[in-house]
């Protein structure tokens, strides 16, 4: 079992123990996504392939690492800091045609930055832009598992 692996594991035993209703497992428990008590709210998710590639989301959008040329633990602890930060998705619409959604978290100096953008190009332009802006907490507070998450982090960077 590669370090990455090992990590992957101990985040899912992790969210079992600590959401086991709203943790969902697919690809033969490779993808997992947390859900939000809200149903408005996105989820969160994270899924290591085959080939070992770590793709970690946030509601639809997503960022790709790949071992060969990215560092994994980057993505590991964007994935962490999810579970604690404050989330927001922004749709936009054209009339009731939802066209584009912005997904954005709060940094450590508590600033929002954009996750991602997720659009489509076949939309009624001529019609009038709405936004609708749904804001998120984070899904536990840091300091309920500060030690689980140091763990995990000494895995991630092999200090066990």
């Amino acid at each position: 079992m590669t370090n990455h692996e090992l990590t992957f594991s101990k985040i899912k035993e992790f969210l079992k123990s600590h959401f086991a209703e709203r943790v969902s497992e697919f690809e033969n428990g490779t993808h997992l996504t947390l859900d939000s008590e809200n149903e408005n709210e996105s989820s969160i998710w994270i899924e290591l392939d085959v080939g070992g590639q770590l793709i970690v989301g946030f509601g639809i959008s997503h960022l790709h690492y790949d071992p060969k040329y990215d560092d994994l633990n980057k993505g590991f602890d964007q994935f962490l800091h999810f579970l604690t930060c404050k989330k927001r998705r922004i749709d936009f619409y054209k009339g009731k045609f939802p066209y584009r959604n912005e997904y954005e978290f709060e940094n450590q100096n508590g600033i929002y930055d954009n996750y991602g953008t997720a659009l489509t190009w076949a939309y009624p332009f001529w019609k009038k832009t709405t936004i609708k802006i749904t804001a998120q907490n984070g899904f536990i507070d840091y300091e309920d598992i500060e030690s689980e998450i140091e763990k995990i982090k000494n895995t991630m960077h092999n200090t066990v």
